[in-house]
């Protein structure tokens, strides 16, 4: 790659990340429906034509943001699976659970906490013509790997039942990203790693109850 053509791709990747930062931004402040492409473009310092340029559309550019900010957590969560299951016979439940939950609360970028749990919750609240597809594109896999590791543990639970108790638990994830403590404490010291160590008593309990074995 000449010197060009070197400047004109790094000019292209900045252009692209400025857009997504501005995206993300209005995005989590306005919703998906409230956040024109020409609002975007003005908020990044760039001209319209770069956004259908490097995202083809609106909900291409969403799905861009979403998946810039997932994917990180998702190859954390796969890889710490992996070495559960090479180094273990039979697996636990809870450590299943924190191979799944840890990479979401301890990504390696500082500030993923304060901008993941609102752009999810965004994306949750989108009609299910906009948000199922992109859920599905990013979540089909790190799921399909986690149930199937905890039916493993969990042989006695029919896997639709396995695939409900994973439902919920990661809407009980989600609520202690968006609130680390409950309401009516006031004290948050240490609230994050107590709330973690509570999530994946509760989430275990639930996942194992009427487990047959």
């Amino acid at each position: 790659m000449n010197a060009d053509v070197a400047r004109e791709s790094n000019a292209g990747e900045q252009t692209r990340q400025k857009i997504l930062d501005a995206a993300e931004a209005l995005i989590i402040e306005h919703g998906f429906a409230e956040t024109s492409l020409r609002a975007i473009a003005e908020k990044a310092d760039v001209n319209l034509a770069a956004t259908h340029y490097h995202f083809g559309s609106k909900q291409g550019l969403l799905a861009a943001v979403f998946h810039r900010r997932l994917e990180p957590v998702k190859e954390a969560r796969l890889a710490a699976l992996t070495r559960l299951e090479q180094n273990n016979e039979h697996l636990k439940v809870a450590d299943i659970l924190r191979a799944f939950f840890v990479p979401f609360y301890d990504a390696d970028d500082s500030d993923l906490m304060d901008i993941l749990p609102g752009l999810i919750s965004r994306i949750y609240a989108e009609p299910p013509a906009i948000s199922r597809p992109m859920l599905q594109e990013e979540f089909s896999e790190v799921i399909s790997r986690f149930v199937a590791a905890l039916g493993k543990a969990c042989p006695g639970i029919p896997p639709n039942e396995m695939n409900w108790r994973f439902h919920f638990m990661i809407g009980s994830m989600l609520q202690l990203a968006r609130f680390q403590i409950p309401i009516g404490q006031t004290s948050e010291a240490g609230s994050l790693k107590e709330g973690l160590d509570r999530l994946v008593a509760f989430t275990a309990a639930g996942i194992e109850q009427g487990d047959s074995r």
